[in-house]
């Protein structure tokens, strides 16, 4: 889930970019389709209003149907093509625009993508246009070079930069779970799933008992080592797309996708694992009260949380370490696993 909340905001701020960048083409390609229309090179006015459309069509398709991966590289390679065939149009009065093309397609695409993409329009340039009788080919070759290794030196540290920079924005740094932020996001996308493919994923609030003892009697720095083993122990007993979420000190979400009739099986069979390895520093053992709701068509967020939040003030108010189940507004409890199959 928080690959796909990256790739959501990666989508949102490519979408921004994708505008940004057809309107400063726009406004400094038309004015150069009427210059040569009125000088009456039809060809090239053509070419220059066939970028513009183009560019608008493209970014109006991404912004509707949200596939901006693909536009981005139906773009890419348009642009390219574009500046091609007006160079090829127009000689050396339109040779300029390489640069500023070239440069664009590390936007809009991955790094490499982009300089495969440039590779093949510069070897397109210098085979099938005329300007190398009136510019050095060795200066064309070292430029272009120098401006496409530039510019993907420069995209993929940004890349980096901006997984970095959201990671730290959904991952807690004590624990390794995702946080709130990311929770909020992914929740949204599960309910959208699941009335989409009519599917029954399963929310899971977990709070460790008794933990401000621990707290008291350890230390917070114990208390810290606590929660991380605690977030290990999950990560290890839960499929590798469910995703576990701190909620608050020592209170986690559980976001657990279709597991069919299995859900009682898989939360106790989950709780005695804790059970079993969570210790205090002198080795006491550390229970979990869980409360638990799947989800149910037309319920929202808010009162998804809701029905998963009381079923664990059930748990803490019926005694601890155990798991309480809210569905169809009916409350089945037990410390017993086989009781619940």
């Amino acid at each position: 889930m928080n690959d796909i909340m990256i790739n959501q905001l990666q989508e949102k701020y490519q979408l921004s970019l994708m505008w940004l960048l057809s309107a400063v083409a726009i406004l400094g390609v038309f004015p150069f389709a009427v210059m040569r229309y009125l000088e009456r090179n039809f060809t090239a006015a053509i070419i220059d209003i066939v970028l513009v459309i183009g560019l608008l069509v493209l970014v109006a398709y991404a912004h509707q149907s949200k596939n901006i991966r693909l536009v981005s590289a139906i773009l890419a390679v348009f642009i390219n093509a574009g500046v091609v065939a007006i160079v090829i149009a127009n000689g050396m009065d339109s040779f300029l625009w390489v640069y500023p093309v070239f440069a664009s397609t590390f936007i809009l695409v991955k790094p490499i993508e982009a300089f495969g993409i440039n590779l093949a329009a510069g070897i397109c340039l210098l085979t099938l246009s005329d300007i190398f009788s009136t510019i050095s080919l060795s200066s064309y070759v070292v430029t272009i070079l120098m401006l496409s290794l530039s510019t993907f030196v420069y995209t993929s540290h940004s890349e980096k930069q901006f997984k970095l920079l959201e990671t730290l924005n959904t991952v807690d740094a004590l624990t390794g779970a995702l946080n709130r932020r990311a929770l909020s996001s992914d929740i949204k996308s599960v309910i959208s799933t699941s009335q989409r493919d009519n599917t029954r994923p399963l929310l899971a609030l977990l709070d460790l008992d008794h933990f401000k003892s621990v707290n008291d009697q350890y230390g917070h720095a114990a208390g810290d080592q606590v929660l991380q083993h605690f977030v290990a122990l999950i990560k290890s007993n839960i499929r590798q797309h469910d995703q576990l979420y701190r909620f608050g000190g020592e209170e986690f979400v559980l976001l657990i996708h279709q597991i069919h009739d299995q859900h009682h099986t898989f939360i106790n069979n989950l709780r005695s694992a804790i059970n079993k390895d969570l210790k205090t520093p002198d080795g006491k053992e550390i229970t979990v009260s869980i409360g638990v709701a799947l989800w149910t068509p037309v319920t929202t967020e808010d009162a998804w949380l809701k029905r998963a939040d009381k079923a664990l003030y059930l748990a803490k108010a019926q005694g601890r370490d155990r798991a309480i189940f809210s569905e169809s507004h009916e409350q089945h409890h037990t410390a017993d696993p086989a009781s619940l199959l």
